[in-house]
């Protein structure tokens, strides 16, 4: 028997004689020098088991945490008057939240200046190479099976050396490759029914978790590249206030030749020019004391809001809260007007203060006119007049059954909503302090009652309107024009309101002194007197046709009525203010694209590399403390299968030259053999033979290791108490190795032959 390790056949080769199983393990080593310890090796050994799956993590870890957070755009909150809180509920919908998670990621995440397919390349490198690591994970765990296995033989534990086929297996484990090794042990452990002996439970689960980590680590990359995309965020930008725009408005004071509107809507009697005897309004211009030199301040900038011409003002409405503290809401029917900014957009946020306005109307035709007398009315209250007139308590000359008089809209100020008590009418003193006429008085009060009519909107028999059926508000009495009367409040505001991504927010109105009232109704009380106050009387116009002509029924015509006469009612004063300097602003960019990282799966992601490489270092740290590196590496090299078959064939080039040898003689004693029809025994199972014990021995063969006279550890297989060679275990890891096809085609004919 060639490979029997005998007292006179291999003493000159390893200095040891066949030794029973219960003598002291350590007589071994008695004759023979202690293992060389090459610490240098060992090192190295341990080092390139660290670099070779830490480097690259580390470096590509850096690479993208370094590229994540020095392209990251944070978004800017702005200020914090013009957060808008989102009044959208939100799902909590199981299904759609996983969704969302798997989709996006979570809710978190940063936003990085940089094409969202280069991150998830940065990121992906390293776990597609992760899988293919694991053999050099496993280098560092062969160090703790090695020692272990030192231990045992020096200790003489044989029960607790592995048998032929566990030191196979092992093998194979520490080989790494993912699910086959884990698999054949598994297999082997539960089909054999046979315990494993340590250091194998150990080496499986750490190739267990080593393979669970590598297909993890991808799974969340897969994860985290299906959550990165582009998305397109806004960013905030304060402003100085030296750059502010001016988007409200405010009284002009700034026009000497103007009325002086530095004190107010209204400037006192006898103070700046004002030769009266009563407080003058600033938006209408007095050059010469009378009333027919009257006209409108700034008409251009009015006819230019009303007539949709080139200007940075505009009236917009708000049908909203008037603020966070009143009951008092707007409708549709009642908006609050107020004076608005063309250049209003969604690349602006602001805060401005502004004017505004609501009217409110109710039809009352069939309570004041009866048609007894021509055109004239007179409500129950003491308010009259005539349809054909422009103010209250006025009649035509001629009468009002005849119903020859200048106006087709008129309007009459009152002090109460019944409009009981007339504003009543006021002398006009001229240059040298003695009246030359008689104008309307203005009422200083807010909310201003008014009565409104209008005579002939819409037009007898016009099929266009509904109203033509309309008996009692609108054609009373079967009148042939159609004549009806309006009872209506407005009251004006001081309005101040955030404009926000293009949108109104904050929107605060607070009542305005009662000065405003009179501001406000002076172009229309006084449209009568001067041809310079036209365009008031153009806008009780324009509101009664529009009014007229778009209502279904003679309520939603006073509705219409009252919108119409907040817009011209504002519009027609435009002239008298100017631009007003935003108290906040903020610069907004709602395009700005960016790539979205969600941080739960980039930090799950980094974790899991992370947690690999720490795992790593504290074994190849345990490695070097507690291993005995220099001595441990020589045993750790065998546990492979070329490191097996250079200790024991003392070729380091026997997995390519002397195994392939082998084959070869193996399958030309093959061929010989068919070629002759004889049966001959194959060698494998003739080494068996030999060399394993028979299954009626007590003990089973369990592989050490022993001293070699050249300091180096070496295998051996004990049996019955002596130390054989292991080399038929060398041939038959060489037969695993040919019919994984690492042997090239030749191994594939051996390991076919076999």
């Amino acid at each position: 028997m060639a490979d029997q390790i005998t007292v006179e056949s291999e003493k000159t080769s390893v200095g040891v004689a066949a030794t029973p199983i219960n003598d002291d393990p350590k007589n071994l080593e008695e004759n023979v020098p202690r293992p060389s310890r090459d610490l240098i090796a060992a090192i190295w050994a341990i080092i390139c088991g660290v670099a070779l799956p830490c480097i690259p993590i580390l470096v590509v870890s850096a690479v993208l945490i370094g590229l994540i957070f020095r392209y990251r755009v944070i978004p800017r909150p702005g200020w914090p008057e013009f957060i808008v809180t989102s009044t959208a509920g939100s799902s909590h919908n199981v299904t759609s939240l996983i969704k969302e998670i798997k989709k996006e990621g979570g809710s978190a995440a940063y936003y990085v200046d940089f094409q969202p397919t280069s991150i998830t390349t940065i990121a992906g490198w390293t776990g597609r190479i992760i899988p293919y690591l694991s053999s050099s994970i496993m280098a560092l765990v062969a160090f703790y099976a090695a020692r272990h296995i030192v231990l045992k033989s020096q200790d003489g534990n044989h029960d607790e050396l592995p048998t032929p086929k566990q030191l196979s297996i092992l093998i194979n484990l520490l080989g790494g490759g993912g699910m086959g090794p884990l698999k054949d042990t598994v297999m082997y452990r539960f089909k054999n029914k046979e315990k494993l002996v340590a250091p194998l439970p150990a080496v499986l689960s750490a190739l267990t978790l080593i393979t669970l980590t590598g297909l993890l680590i991808p799974l969340v990359d897969t994860w985290f590249g299906v959550s990165v995309h582009s998305a397109t965020i806004t960013q905030l930008y304060n402003v100085s206030t030296s750059d502010y725009h001016s988007f409200g408005i405010q009284l002009n004071s700034s026009d000497d030749d103007k009325p002086n509107c530095l004190s107010g809507p209204m400037y006192p009697a006898g103070a700046d020019g004002n030769s009266q005897t009563f407080d003058w309004p600033c938006n209408v211009e007095m050059p010469i004391p009378h009333p027919n030199d009257l006209f409108l301040i700034g008409g251009q900038a009015a006819a230019a809001v009303q007539l949709g011409l080139a200007s940075n003002n505009t009236v917009m409405n708000y049908t909203g809260p008037v603020n966070t503290s009143s009951t008092e809401t707007p409708s549709l029917n009642h908006p609050i007007y107020f004076v608005g900014d063309q250049r209003s957009s969604t690349t602006e946020d602001f805060r401005t203060e502004t004017m505004g306005m609501t009217t409110q109307c109710s039809i009352i035709t069939s309570k004041c006119y009866s048609g007894d007398n021509g055109t004239a009315f007179s409500c129950p209250g003491g308010f009259e007049g005539d349809f054909t007139m422009c103010e209250a308590g006025a009649w035509p000359a001629n009468g009002s059954i005849v119903g020859s008089g200048p106006c087709k809209v008129g309007i009459g100020f009152a002090a109460d909503a019944e409009l009981s008590q007339p504003a009543g009418m006021v002398d006009m003193l001229g240059i040298i302090g003695t009246s030359v006429g008689s104008i309307q008085g203005l009422l200083e009060q807010n909310p201003m009652y008014f009565g409104a009519w209008s005579i002939g909107f819409p037009a007898f028999g016009d099929p266009n309107t509904p109203l033509t059926s309309d008996s009692t508000n609108v054609f009373p009495n079967g009148s042939s024009y159609a004549n009806w009367l309006l009872n209506c409040s407005t009251t004006v505001y001081d309005v101040e309101y955030s404009w926000v991504n293009g949108a109104l927010h904050n929107f605060t109105a607070t009542p305005a002194s009662g000065k405003w009232g009179a501001f406000f109704s002076a172009p229309f009380a006084w449209m009568y007197a001067a041809a310079g106050l036209n365009a008031a009387q153009m806008s009780l116009e324009l509101a009664a046709y529009d009014s007229s002509y778009s209502a279904q029924n003679a309520t939603d015509m006073a509705d219409i009525w009252a919108r119409k006469f907040s817009f011209y009612a504002l519009s027609t004063s435009l002239g008298a203010f100017e631009p007003r300097l935003n108290s906040l602003e903020q610069v907004r960019n709602n395009t700005v694209s960016v790539a979205r990282v969600p941080i739960a799966p980039l930090y799950l992601l980094l974790g899991l590399k992370w947690l690999y490489v720490v795992v790593v270092i504290c074994m190849a740290i345990g490695v070097y403390c507690f291993t005995h590196p220099a001595e441990t590496e020589v045993v750790k090299a065998q546990l492979s299968v070329k490191g097996l078959v250079t200790a024991h064939f003392d070729q380091p080039d026997m997995i390519h030259k002397k195994v392939l040898h082998e084959v070869e003689t193996r399958l030309g004693q093959a061929r010989e053999l068919d070629a002759t029809g004889e049966t001959v025994l194959k060698p494998s199972a003739t080494a068996a033979a030999e060399e394993v014990p028979s299954p009626e021995l007590e003990h089973k063969p369990k592989v050490g290791l022993v001293p070699t006279r050249e300091g180096t550890w070496k295998f051996a297989l004990l049996v019955n108490g002596a130390w054989q060679s292991v080399k038929p275990i060398v041939k038959d890891t060489v037969l695993q190795q040919a019919n994984a096809g690492k042997l090239g085609s030749l191994g594939n004919d051996y390991a076919a032959w076999k």
